[in-house]
């Protein structure tokens, strides 16, 4: 069972400008993995510089609260965009693409979400795309990162690392071997933004089914609809896009981000 923090607008009253305030859950205050896991949080967000990534300014405890100060984000997210009808092709396409960004800077920083979904993405009024919560997000261990992000590794992945066999995340979203719990790379996140962008596309979900326990079996056995199942004038381009993204196997899908950018541009 996951339990989510909660979020609270807040003022800062130092630099005079408004905050949101992320809470861990006052249940879970005694529980010193979870503490752990929430500062985690707060570390790997605040490592990626990034447009499309919300800034963390503070992680602190008081009074036995934890809670994280980062910057307030107005806008909509892109589970009610998707909901109201209110994303075009060409809208989808370009949330889309500023996610890939994101994610692009957390991948090459070595992080990966983990919990990439409409409702975790907002886009402001000014069409600004920024990718909220790390609380799932993960170091991973690759060659060629910089001895500074590998020290945070070391410091920070004995906190952090899921055991296998123990799966997080929304189960809609969720990548073949996040499913099944196994180790994740960034091609997890790639899956993720695919079911993401298959939705946005077609307001409809790939692995949509009435429990979340066939959700996940769909995901790993299913055979991926065709967006042109739900939208037959969708260009066949797209479908290669998303076709990619979805591939039960990591290695058939985008290598990283940066390619994935490429074709959506």
């Amino acid at each position: 069972v996951l339990f989510r923090s909660i979020v609270y607008r807040a003022q800062d009253l130092k630099l005079q400008r408004p905050v949101a305030l992320k809470l861990l859950p006052t249940e879970l205050t005694a529980d010193a993995e979870r503490r752990k896991r929430f500062i985690f949080e707060a570390r790997a967000a605040a490592r990626i510089n990034h447009p499309a990534i919300a800034q963390v300014f503070d992680v602190d405890e008081e009074h036995g609260t934890f809670f994280i100060a980062m910057e307030m984000v107005e806008g909509k997210t892109v589970r009610d965009l998707i909901a109201s009808g209110q994303l075009d092709l060409l809208g989808a396409i370009e949330i889309a693409l500023q996610v890939s960004a994101g994610l692009a800077k957390a991948h090459a920083a070595g992080i990966v979400h983990r919990d990439i979904k409409p409702a975790n993405v907002i886009q402001t009024a000014e069409g600004h795309v920024k990718i909220l919560d790390f609380g799932l997000a993960k170091f991973r261990a690759e060659e060629g990162l910089t001895s500074a992000i590998a020290r945070g590794i070391q410091d920070l992945s004995t906190l952090t690392q899921t055991q296998i066999g123990i799966v997080k995340g929304t189960p809609a979203y969720m990548s073949p071997e996040q499913v099944k719990g196994e180790a994740i790379g960034a091609g997890s996140d790639l899956f993720s933004l695919g079911v993401m962008l298959f939705e946005m596309a077609t307001g409809k979900l790939p692995f949509d089914r009435a429990t979340p326990t066939e959700i996940m079996h769909a995901i790993m056995f299913d055979k991926t609809p065709a967006i042109h199942t739900f939208r037959p004038t969708l260009p066949g381009e797209l479908q290669r896009i998303v076709a990619r993204c979805l591939k039960k196997n990591p290695a058939d899908r985008y290598p990283d981000a940066r390619a994935l950018i490429e074709d959506l541009r």
